[in-house]
């Protein structure tokens, strides 16, 4: 019979400090700034630019949609970025998205299948990780 006792993680831990049975701990986390969270948002807007034509939004709706993705592209590679102007526009992304991710629950009545709910979740759930 094997021990369920032992710590248990699911999903990533990359950056993470975990102490697990230790009386005193002290941690100390230096973040330089080659490490940066710019790629994992890169990353994100890139997942959602290549899904945009899968997400059944209207003309308007994808050119918008497009419009904000690529701006925030442009802001998250400055040097210094405007994070305001990130979740602004990573905002308005996410408020095209809500309804399609929600689709799956309304059924054919909206006609979202369930691939595009879930692609739309898929993307949304990485840009909102992927937020300064």
């Amino acid at each position: 019979m094997t021990s369920t006792h032992g710590a248990q993680f699911h999903g990533s831990i990359h950056g993470s400090q975990i102490a697990i049975g230790n009386h005193d701990v002290s941690q100390r986390q230096y973040v330089t700034g080659e490490s940066r969270s710019d790629d994992g948002l890169a990353e994100a807007v890139g997942a959602l630019l290549a899904a945009l034509e899968h997400l059944g939004l209207r003309a308007e709706e994808e050119t918008g949609v497009r419009q904000d993705a690529e701006a925030a592209l442009e802001e998250a590679a400055r040097q210094e970025p405007d994070v305001g102007r990130l979740r602004r526009l990573l905002g308005r992304i996410q408020a095209a998205l809500v309804p399609i991710a929600a689709g799956a629950a309304a059924g054919a009545a909206t006609g979202v299948t369930s691939g595009t709910a879930q692609l739309a979740q898929t993307v949304l759930t990485d840009l909102q990780q992927a937020l300064p």
